[in-house]
C-alpha cells in the first residue's frame, strides 16, 4: 500500500474508523494494468463484524487508461442509482496528509471473477457456458436500458446527437484521446480512420455503454452476476460498442455439425431480454475499432514507461500489445496478414 498511501494501512483505518479499528488482511488484486486495486478487510473493534472493502488508484507512473480515476469514481456513484448490479461508493481520498495521490474507496462484493470450468471445452459443460453468456445478455440489457440523460450521465460523458452520427462520434472520442498523449506519428493511424470513418453504421438506440466487460470484469455469486467491475471505459452511443469487448462471453459452441451458441444466438437472447435490435453488422464495425483501442492502451502505456515509473504489466503493454494493435489495425483495413484470433483472444483477457 506504501504506492498510495504515505503511512501504514492500519493507521489509515484507525483514523478513518477509531482507535480500536484493525485490519485483519490487504492484498492486491494480480490482474489489470489500468490502475491499482487493493482487496482490504477490517473491523472497527475486537469482536465487531468484518467490513470488506477495496481501494482503487493510478500507478505511480500514471494509468494506462485514457480516462481519469474521478471518472471512474463518478461512474460508480451514478450508477448507484440504477439497478445495474455494481459496488457501491463509500468516499474519495484527496487528504495529502495520508495520500501519495488521490484514490477512491468502494464496498467489496462477496463473489468471484472466475467461473469454474468456463473455459474447458468438455461438452458436460456446454450449459454453463451458454447460462453464464445468457447472464451477462440480461445484464448488458439492464445497463444499455439505464436512462442516461435523466441520470446525468451526459455530465462527464459526451453523448452523440443523434443515432447516425454514433460511430462517428465514438471514432472522434478515440483520436482526441490519442492525440492527448500521443508521442510519435502513427501513419497506419491516419489511413486506418479514412477506412473507419465511411462504415460508420446507424445505431438501434443511444445507450450509456460499459466499455471492457466480459469474463474478468463481472464478479459472480452463484451464477449471477452481483457486480459489473472496471467501468473506466464507458461512453454513450451504439450498444454494439459493448459486443466488441465481451471477452470470450459469448463462445462459439459446435456440436455434431450444429453450432448451439454463439454471436447469432446471443444477439437474439439479448433482444428478448432487452427490447433491443442490434445487427450484427454493428457489431463487426465496432470489433475493427477495438483494434484502435489496442493502440489506445499500448501507446498510452509505453508513454507511461517513457515518461514514469511503469508497472510490469504497464510494459507488457507498451510493447507487445501495442504492436499487436498494430497489427490488427492493419488487418481490419485490408492491409498485412492476418494475426492469429488466439492472439485476439489473449489480447481482450488481458489488455486492461
Amino acid at each position: 500500500m506504501s504506492s498510495l498511501l504515505k503511512k501504514p494501512l492500519e493507521d489509515y483505518i484507525r483514523h478513518r474508523f477509531g482507535a480500536e479499528a484493525e485490519v485483519l488482511s490487504g492484498s492486491r488484486f494480480p490482474r489489470g494494468s489500468s490502475r491499482l486495486t487493493w482487496f482490504v478487510d477490517y473491523r472497527e473493534k475486537p469482536g465487531a463484524p468484518v467490513n470488506s472493502i477495496v481501494l482503487r488508484g493510478d500507478f505511480p507512473g500514471g494509468s494506462t487508461i485514457h480516462t481519469s480515476l474521478e471518472q471512474e469514481f463518478f461512474m460508480y456513484d451514478r450508477l448507484g442509482k440504477t439497478d445495474v448490479p455494481v459496488a457501491r461508493t463509500l468516499w474519495w481520498e484527496t487528504d495529502p496528509e495520508w495520500v501519495e495521490r488521490p484514490f477512491y474507496v468502494r464496498e467489496q462484493i462477496e463473489g468471484s471473477w472466475e467461473i469454474p470450468n468456463f473455459s474447458d471445452p468438455d461438452p458436460a459443460y456446454d450449459q454453463l457456458r451458454i447460462d453464464t453468456s445468457r447472464e451477462h445478455m440480461r445484464k448488458l440489457a439492464i445497463v444499455h436500458n439505464v436512462d442516461w440523460k435523466a441520470l446525468g450521465f451526459d455530465e462527464r460523458l459526451s453523448a452523440p446527437a443523434d443515432v447516425a452520427g454514433c460511430g462517428l462520434h465514438f471514432i472522434d472520442g478515440m483520436e482526441r484521446q490519442l492525440k492527448d498523449f500521443q508521442l510519435e506519428p502513427m501513419p497506419l493511424v491516419i489511413e486506418a480512420l479514412v477506412t473507419l470513418r465511411s462504415k460508420t453504421p446507424v445505431a438501434p438506440r443511444i445507450s450509456l455503454c460499459k466499455g471492457t466487460n466480459g469474463l474478468g470484469e463481472e464478479v459472480f455469486r452463484d451464477g449471477v452476476i452481483v457486480a459489473m467491475s472496471d467501468w473506466e471505459e464507458a461512453s454513450i452511443g451504439d450498444p454494439a460498442a459493448d459486443f466488441a469487448s465481451l471477452q470470450n462471453f459469448i463462445p462459439e459452441i459446435e456440436r455434431d455439425g450444429e453450432k448451439i451458441w454463439g454471436l447469432e444466438h446471443a444477439l437474439a437472447y439479448y433482444r428478448e431480454v432487452s427490447g433491443i435490435d442490434l445487427p450484427i453488422e454493428n457489431v463487426r464495425f465496432y470489433q475493427m475499432l477495438r483494434t484502435f483501442g489496442a493502440i489506445l492502451y499500448g501507446h498510452k502505456a509505453a508513454v507511461v514507461m517513457h515518461t514514469g515509473e511503469a508497472d510490469i504489466r504497464q510494459a507488457w503493454t507498451g510493447t507487445e500489445v501495442f504492436h499487436l494493435g498494430k497489427r490488427m489495425l492493419a488487418q481490419a483495413i485490408g492491409l498485412g496478414t492476418p494475426v492469429d484470433p488466439a492472439w485476439f483472444a489473449e489480447l481482450n483477457e488481458t489488455i486492461v
